[in-house]
């Protein structure tokens, strides 16, 4: 099915899909490269470099030309980016505590990336959302997530763990 988008709709769409999808990229795989900079120098100038987009240097008329849905999961993606940004900036946190901070925030923003490229794509292949697999953003408290650090710790205490016996006390043992 053709997309019924003008050609213009379609171009400024494809552009916010991917300016969404370089700037996740950059926020998750230079993810340990920022957190270290900021860690050892305090600097946040290296923030301004990672979290640069387009969306933020949009006006009205650009997003007009987008339909309202995509305008929605664009806004609620960028918030979110906004958010992680303005932690980072503003943050007393020890680097431990801003790298599990960043890890849960990344992975919320991961899954909101996924629903803007399905808004998009549906969009642009002119299909009903409805005919796309839904992909709907978990629970920022998902049970799912380890941070690094807690998976470290777990791969460390596992090898000295060992499973005790114990025989069953008898009511004239606990006397």
């Amino acid at each position: 099915m053709k997309s019924t988008l003008s050609d213009l709709e379609q171009r400024y769409i494809l552009i916010f899909k991917i300016d969404a999808m370089n700037l996740y990229n950059r926020i998750s795989m230079r993810k340990e490269e920022y957190i270290e900079a900021f860690s050892l120098k305090r600097n946040r100038a290296v923030f301004k470099e990672v979290f640069e987009n387009r969306y933020q240097k949009a006006d009205a008329k650009d997003l007009s030309h987008c339909p309202m849905e995509v305008i929605e999961v664009l806004n609620e993606f960028y918030t979110h980016i906004d958010d992680l940004y303005w932690y980072l900036k503003t943050t007393q946190d020890m680097p431990n505590t801003i790298e599990d901070e960043v890890s849960r925030k990344v992975t919320k923003i991961g899954k909101l990336y996924e629903t803007v490229a399905l808004f998009i794509d549906a969009y642009l292949s002119g299909k009903n959302i409805s005919e796309f697999e839904q992909v709907q953003p978990s629970d920022i408290h998902d049970l799912e997530f380890t941070t690094h650090g807690e998976k470290t710790l777990v791969e460390k205490t596992t090898d000295f763990i060992v499973d005790e016996e114990f025989a069953d006390l008898l009511e004239d043992d606990i006397k």
